[in-house]
């Protein structure tokens, strides 16, 4: 990334908000984080940058720049850090039988205060499946590309029971996304250490959990490039990579908002559910269509929470007026904590078309009532270390409002 530069660009202006569309959609140079109508967060390549600057200048759109080596630098530093201990126990005040519990606690907090690698995330989860096993199930739901498990948990008051009402929630669909995949352990970890708080809500309902459907794609942000956003299907003869697991859904596949340039960041392959993470999935949902009452999928950034369509921006559900309801509650319960603010409504409308996204799909194709992608909050994708705990803290407090919805259908 060496010369290459962030943007941050505020464009009120119906040409401006176009002109970015049609950027993210043909244009390999630029690699676009963040695209609502008012503003667009991206990074542009050395080559692409004279030819940038020039014509939002002759657009008339306010901007602000940053190298973006100097942001890895900074990011480098925010990585991890020292965690206080959580629920410190003196010896004179805890019984001796607690001790055990408290520590494992301790650690497993600890574990909130830095960004797992792939086998991480898998102890992490095969852990609480061994110290719960009553309430909790480890699984696989297949391989992806390079032949990483897609690793999944169930967890209910029961895992020897087929529960009539499924919460399925997935993360880290775009590699580069590490605080989704925080979120969804926490909430297993949440789930699992305090059941009998939450007994009414897993009442009869099971929750599943993907915390890393792009397993690939997420190890190789630690290991080769932070920024990188596909799968990581490779192409013989091409020197580009990579599916956007998040356009592959065959739901209005290859739409809007999708390319069929390989080079592109919203690459939707060659086929719907071309993708082994994508076909993995829909396997799952498909076996289970009758007893998945919610689909949630998480990544960031934005502070938003979207619900179907996405494809078309004036195609509105006949139960949107459920589907916004819930989404209020849940952002509701999440602004209790510290306060932060979502933005409701189709990704369509508050951002830009995009087809081939599992909330359409799981709505449109499988009649799952209840189906929203969320976007954590944040500036960038790397929310910083010290911060973790606290967005997954107050991300929590919405899933269970999700989860909770579940028991009415």
């Amino acid at each position: 990334y060496f010369s290459y530069t962030k943007y941050t660009v505020q464009h009120g202006d119906e040409n401006a908000f176009r002109y970015m569309v049609d950027l993210q959609t043909n244009d390999a140079e630029l690699d676009f984080w963040l695209l609502t109508r008012n503003s667009s967060v991206l990074t542009v390549s050395p080559r692409r940058k004279a030819q940038f600057e020039t014509r939002l200048s002759s657009l008339g759109v306010s901007y602000q720049m940053q190298p973006l080596m100097e942001l890895m630098a900074a990011l480098q530093a925010n990585s991890s850090f020292a965690e206080e201990e959580y629920e410190e126990c003196q010896q004179e005040d805890c019984a001796e039988a607690e001790q055990p519990r408290r520590r494992s606690r301790r650690q497993a907090r600890g574990f909130f205060s830095h960004y797992p690698r792939y086998h991480e995330v898998l102890s992490f989860m095969s852990g609480l499946a061994a110290r719960y096993p009553q309430y909790c199930r480890y699984e696989s739901l297949g391989h992806s590309n390079e032949g990483r498990h897609i690793a999944a948990l169930s967890i209910s008051l029961n895992s020897r029971v087929r529960h009539r009402r499924v919460a399925y929630i997935q993360a880290a669909a775009h590699g580069r996304e590490w605080i989704t995949t925080q979120t969804v352990l926490y909430l297993a970890y949440e789930l699992l250490s305090n059941l009998r708080a939450f007994q009414r809500v897993l009442q009869d309902v099971e929750v599943f959990l993907v915390p890393l459907v792009n397993p690939d794609g997420y190890e190789y942000t630690h290991t080769s490039d932070r920024f990188w956003r596909k799968n990581r299907h490779r192409y013989a003869g091409h020197a580009c990579s990579g599916v956007d697991i998040n356009r592959n859904f065959g739901n209005h596949w290859n739409y809007q908002g999708a390319s069929q340039n390989l080079c592109s960041e919203v690459y939707s392959g060659t086929a719907p559910n071309s993708e082994p993470e994508t076909s993995a999935v829909v396997r799952y949902l498909e076996f289970n269509r009758h007893r998945v009452k919610l689909s949630l999928d998480v990544h960031s950034f934005g502070k938003f929470i979207f619900y179907p369509y996405g494809y078309a921006k004036n195609t509105v559900p006949p139960t949107v007026g459920t589907l916004r309801s819930v989404a209020l509650r849940a952002a509701n319960q999440i602004g209790k904590y510290r306060g932060t603010r979502y933005t409701i409504g189709t990704s369509a409308s508050i951002l830009y078309e995009a087809s081939g996204s599992l909330d359409d799909y799981a709505y449109g194709n499988l009649g799952i009532p209840l189906s929203y992608t969320v976007e954590l909050p944040g500036d960038e994708f790397h929310v910083p270390a010290h911060d973790i705990v606290h967005v997954c803290k107050e991300t929590f407090a919405g899933f269970i409002e999700f989860i909770r919805h579940v028991s009415l259908y």
